[in-house]
């Protein structure tokens, strides 16, 4: 029997989705950790841009225009022999992995993202679960279980919930509690936690996740992906955000950064208006925008974003405008690249940012840093800055992708 096709229908917002994420290279599965796949394409043990940057466009194709798994795996195989890959497990198991994961996480946000539009007149989801042989027991057991859009359930439960998983939900109101013969449950089936253990790059690790969902599944791709209710995809520039890590990491003992003798003199000048700091970063980077390829193969755009970020805040107007010309050299050739994650607070959405490091001698042995966001698919330049050498500790944490 043919496999089917990824979506009878194109849903905009699941390719979006996956449209938008940008490539973090891995060498585990555990590398990127529940939410923040929503932010991250990741192909586990895929560590170069040029390999991901195919399975991107290639599992992109497949999905928004609706084709088949034997479909994709011709693109496996032509990807693999060009990059010369050698992967864990069978070619039909690796390439049903890839496809099938991308598929429906990103049907998932999307349809996500449809309910928080319709909740307003159809507030139910009812847990639907595929029930045959294969089905898993606790899968089972939560099938026909009705619950409030907002209910906290749904933050840890929202299909699928494991690899594999065929779970989904259907969106109800209260005519169609009448129609199906459905009642609301009284409350959500209880989610005890449990230990598992995962390998990590630290070696095997225990994880807490709710009972019957795999390790790594115990969150929802839409709230990750859109926030909770938040209308708007850009991510929030000024927010509370708390850092997100992968079990196992941040387990390694960092160098000393090497200093580099600066070679762009201070720009003169004094950034007392926003005309004058938005001269001295033209300045410094050729225009209002540049584009930089840094040497882990990413794409930065600069812009007057980062004069918007400063005059966001009187706080950030600490003189740093004077060591804009410094900033194609830390994309270029900074000493080292760190990937971090964060989430909203507020809206439970993962936002992803790439941080490059420097150690440059400009008095006082100074450390100089960029925090560049994901957006849109690209890396757009947030803030630059420029601090004492400790100050790197801020910026060295997360994912260790480049070191010179």
């Amino acid at each position: 029997m043919p496999e089917p096709a990824a979506f009878a229908v194109n849903p905009v917002e699941a390719i979006d989705f996956l449209r938008r994420k940008v490539r973090v290279p891995t060498q585990r599965w555990t590398d990127v950790w529940q939410g923040m796949h929503s932010a991250a394409f990741v192909v586990a043990g895929a560590e170069s841009d040029a390999l991901l940057a195919d399975f991107h466009e290639a599992v992109n194709r497949n999905i928004a225009e609706g084709r088949t798994l034997e479909q994709f795996r011709a693109d496996f195989d032509r990807i693999v022999a060009a990059h010369g890959w050698s992967y864990r497990g069978s070619r039909n198991w690796r390439s049903r992995m890839i496809f099938q994961t991308n598929l429906r996480t990103a049907y998932s946000a999307g349809r996500w993202a449809q309910i928080q539009r319709l909740k307003a007149t159809r507030p139910y989801l009812r847990y639907v679960a595929v029930m045959d042989e294969r089905t898993r027991p606790l899968h089972r057991h939560w099938h026909d279980t009705v619950l409030s859009v907002d209910d906290p359930w749904w933050a840890t439960h929202f299909p699928p919930n494991g690899w594999n998983c065929r779970c989904s939900v259907q969106q109800l109101s209260e005519r169609d509690l009448t129609r199906y013969g459905l009642k609301v449950s009284e409350r959500a089936p209880d989610s005890p936690l449990v230990a598992r253990e995962i390998n990590t790059r630290s070696g095997k690790v225990t994880v807490q996740v709710p009972e019957g969902i795999d390790p790594g599944f115990a969150y929802n791709p839409g709230i990750a992906g859109f926030g909770n209710g938040a209308q708007g995809l850009a991510m929030e520039r000024h927010g509370a955000w708390a850092p997100l890590d992968a079990p196992g990491a941040g387990e390694e003992r960092l160098p000393p950064l090497p200093i580099d003798r600066s070679t762009a003199p201070p720009i003169r000048g004094a950034g007392d208006s926003e005309d004058a700091l938005r001269a001295m970063l033209r300045q410094a980077i050729g225009g209002d925008e540049a584009v930089l390829t840094d040497p882990a193969a990413g794409r930065v755009r600069v812009s007057q974003a980062i004069v918007d970020h400063l005059l966001a805040d009187a706080g950030r107007r600490d003189g740093r405008e004077r060591y804009f010309g410094l900033i194609p050299g830390i994309v270029e050739d900074p000493a080292e690249i760190w990937i971090g994650w964060a989430i909203d607070v507020i809206t439970g959405r993962v936002g992803l940012r790439r941080r490059y490091v420097k150690l440059v001698d400009i008095g006082g042995g100074r450390i100089v840093g960029l925090v560049a966001d994901a957006d849109g698919g690209e890396w757009s330049g947030l803030t630059f800055f420029r601090g004492r050498a400790d100050g790197a500790l801020r910026l060295r944490s997360g994912r260790l992708i480049y070191r010179r």
